[in-house]
């Protein structure tokens, strides 16, 4: 085992491979989604334990270790503040507001790439349904006005929100991997 955060084993690599929290991994490296790396931020930003999010990801501090988890955080913390337009005067309720709204716009996105991708291949897919819904969740999260972000008075609570953000990580994962492989696929077509 790794024993927090040195070198991985080959079966750690397999391991972790199939998480959808990693987008790639070596044996001294570990690169996370883009999808993980938003969401983790997001809910870093909104109060929760770093530890436990990736530990909810199934990356448990006794394997990736609990300095990289630490660095990995503040890195992304970091740059997502510095992303957010007029940050240094803003409350973390609304970075968090900025960052769902980008994410949102993500989503939507690849729910278009989704159906390009349909269109082309001629393969029915639920990708789109999937997106819409995320949509809507997403949407739902969104604090109102800034002064609700200030307030605290957020439409839903913080639990429900970590839950449907959790659902759409996982979700988005499995949209990705299935986009790249219509577009491998268009590829060779072409």
């Amino acid at each position: 085992m790794a024993r927090g955060g040195g070198s991985f084993s080959s079966e750690e690599i397999q391991l972790l491979r199939g998480l959808p929290a990693v987008a790639n991994v070596t044996q001294d490296r570990i690169t996370y989604s883009d999808t993980f790396k938003q969401v983790c931020t997001i809910r870093y930003l909104a109060g929760e334990s770093p530890t436990k999010i990736f530990r909810e990801a199934g990356l448990p501090p006794d394997l990736v270790g609990y300095k990289r988890i630490e660095r990995s955080v503040a890195r992304w913390k970091a740059a997502a503040i510095k992303s957010v337009n007029g940050s240094d005067s803003m409350s973390d309720g609304e970075i968090i507001a900025q960052l769902v709204d980008r994410y949102r716009r993500a989503l939507v996105t690849r729910k278009n790439l989704d159906s390009i991708a349909e269109n082309i291949i001629g393969m029915e897919s639920d990708a789109s349904m999937a997106a819409t819904n995320a949509e809507a969740s997403l949407k739902a999260m969104q604090p109102s006005s800034p002064q609700t972000a200030d307030t605290g008075t957020d439409a839903i609570d913080a639990e429900t929100a970590s839950i449907i953000i959790k659902q759409q990580a996982r979700r988005i994962d499995e949209l990705e991997r299935a986009n790249e492989a219509l577009r491998e696929q268009a590829a060779h077509v072409a």
